[in-house]
């Protein structure tokens, strides 16, 4: 082979290699390289640790549906430096930055309500994974039908009036209940004011009493003994003061908002004095979301014909507990549940 013949067999195989560089091989029926933007608020406080089942479950189910990491898709992680107000900045920040890049913003919870102040005028589409029922109808007017709008996701369907039914099965005869709550963290302020837009009925003969942390975990043991508390709950706040709220000796009914697996889980709460309650596991929400991306991504639906879906919802109940705490649980009540720790 002459000297011509090799440099233009040469010129070929370059000008090859430029073409793969400049048009990039894609998977069939996907747009291409696509990036999905997590923000979430920091729960380190209640783990120990910023992993989360959202995010890992949500990757998992994209792969599953052909979306390899680093390969056709990239995810951006954005942690909140703590649970309370002033990571607000930091969410508004995150959402200016990958606004023009991201093709997907899985928001959790009350920084959803940040970023879709700032979204709902643009085309990215939003999925709040998950969010308080009654949160997601102050971003959407229905979860039912539609959004019509570059908002949707997976909702929880647990509400206050919910938690007060379980509590009157296992204490038929409590007449008070607290609601624990820090006023610095935003999904502690949420979940009362659904506690207190609930009508009597949905209070089933209690009479619901506020208590708020940022006094003091003393305070609030002090208060609820004076006002003769039967049994408390709360969200965030309570689960960042567990041990110093246990010294109540009362029992704790309440939802878990909680971003870690059922095996955890019970293993977390079974020896603590948190003796029944609502748990939504949030990988299944997340592989919901992940279902909802990818359809998205393909074509095969639109954020705003994506209908919101509630979580799937677990009743739960301690009975390991109730035997600390001396409580009497009848033999017919635990067959109610879901999950039933011994």
């Amino acid at each position: 082979m002459n000297y011509f013949k090799k440099k233009s067999i040469l010129a070929i195989t370059l000008s090859l290699w430029a073409l793969v560089w400049i048009f990039p091989v894609t998977v069939p029926g996907k747009e291409g390289f696509k990036q999905v933007v997590f923000i979430r608020y920091n729960l380190k406080n209640q783990t120990g640790h910023k992993s989360s089942d959202i995010v890992t479950s949500f990757k998992k189910t994209m792969e599953g549906r052909g979306y390899v990491e680093g390969e056709d898709i990239e995810y951006i992680d954005i942690v909140t430096h703590s649970s309370e107000h002033d990571s607000a900045a930091e969410i508004i920040k995150a959402m200016e930055q990958y606004k023009e890049s991201a093709d997907m913003f899985i928001t959790t919870s009350w920084t959803s309500l940040y970023v879709r102040s700032k979204l709902a005028r643009r085309g990215t589409p939003q999925l709040f994974v998950p969010a308080l029922r009654s949160n997601a109808l102050n971003m959407l007017p229905t979860l039912s039908q539609e959004p019509g709008t570059n908002l949707s996701g997976i909702y929880l369907m647990y509400q206050p009036e919910e938690i007060l039914r379980l509590t009157r099965q296992i204490l038929p005869g409590i007449k008070k209940y607290a609601y624990v709550y820090d006023s610095r963290i935003q999904a502690d302020i949420m979940f009362q004011s659904a506690y207190r837009q609930l009508n009597d009925h949905e209070r089933y003969g209690m009479t619901v009493y506020y208590f708020d942390l940022a006094a003091g975990t003393d305070t609030v043991l002090q208060e609820m003994n004076m006002m003769g508390i039967g049994a408390f709950g709360g969200v965030i706040g309570l689960f960042t003061n567990l041990s110093d709220l246990s010294r109540s000796k009362l029992p704790i009914i309440t939802a878990l908002v909680s971003d870690r697996s059922e095996e955890k889980l019970i293993k977390e709460i079974k020896d603590t004095n948190i003796l029944a309650g609502l748990y939504n596991p949030f990988s299944y929400c997340a592989s919901q979301a992940a279902e909802m991306t990818a359809d998205i991504f393909e074509g095969k639906n639109t954020i705003e014909k994506t209908v919101p879906l509630p979580a799937r919802q677990y009743t739960f109940i301690n009975l390991a507990a109730a035997n600390r705490l001396g409580i009497n649980i009848p033999f017919s009540v635990p067959e109610g549940f879901d999950i039933v720790i011994k």
